[in-house]
């Protein structure tokens, strides 16, 4: 309980701590509204996104060019099936000619074999492509519902300190209403040099913030109460006795 001859001064400790304890919520629900607790996360799944899109940006383009060397291995058949219809046709009869065809039909034939080689080659490297991009897209979906979850709990959390901040306001704006206007001008003249703590209880002779060991005059001045406020002769603050 608080002590009986200077209540004002209890009265000023209890509008102290409440207004110490509505900054810090305040700067709390500040932060989470900001949702800085959030931007590492987005920061993955925006990343995941972009690596999943070049991934399946290449898997398209391995597959456009297989599409381009499928239809040139086309042609070069054709073309080979047409030289070769007339290799065989028994029209050709001058050896040059017949070298000429000859050299055209091996030469379309290297050119196919290497298309369908660099196909198989692409084949292969599509087929890992699109398990890394499956994975990708996985990882995708499990950041987000990550984030999703954690959205959720950063709502909670500002709902939870938006309620608190009221009560807390509800808690200063009645303690004002009852301090006396001496304390109120003690308080606004200190709070800022102070750093917020502008009384502190005695705690074993020593004073509650510095904890240096308070003369026996102030002691007893102290316990005898007043009108006045006893300062600590080393920080500065208000003393005053909890029992």
């Amino acid at each position: 309980m608080m002590m009986d001859k200077n209540p004002d001064l209890s009265l000023l400790y209890r509008y102290q701590e409440a207004r110490r304890r509505l900054t810090a919520c305040e700067g709390e629900l500040a932060a989470w509204q900001g949702q800085k607790v959030l931007a590492d996360l987005k920061n993955q799944v925006q990343t995941a996104h972009q690596a999943a899109e070049r991934l399946k940006a290449e898997c398209n383009r391995l597959k456009k060019e297989n599409r381009r060397l499928e239809g040139e291995c086309r042609d070069y058949e054709a073309q080979l099936h047409d030289l070769e219809t007339t290799l065989y046709s028994g029209k050709i009869s001058a050896p040059k000619e017949l070298e000429q065809l000859q050299r055209r039909i091996a030469e379309y034939q290297t050119a196919k074999t290497e298309r369908e080689e660099k196909i198989l080659n692409q084949l292969y490297l599509l087929e890992t492509k699109e398990q890394e991009l499956t994975a990708a897209q996985k990882q995708v979906e499990a950041l987000e519902a990550k984030l999703t979850a954690a959205t959720g709990d950063v709502t909670q959390r500002v709902h939870a300190l938006q309620e608190r901040c009221t009560e807390l306001q509800k808690e200063v704006e009645d303690l004002d209403r009852a301090l006396p206007e001496n304390l109120k001008g003690f308080y606004q003249r200190s709070v800022k040099v102070l750093k917020g703590v502008v009384v502190v209880p005695i705690k074993e002779k020593t004073c509650g913030f510095c904890h240096m060991i308070i003369p026996p005059a102030v002691l007893e001045k102290v316990k005898k109460g007043g009108s006045g406020v006893m300062l600590c002769e080393n920080c500065g603050r208000g003393l005053f006795e909890q029992k």
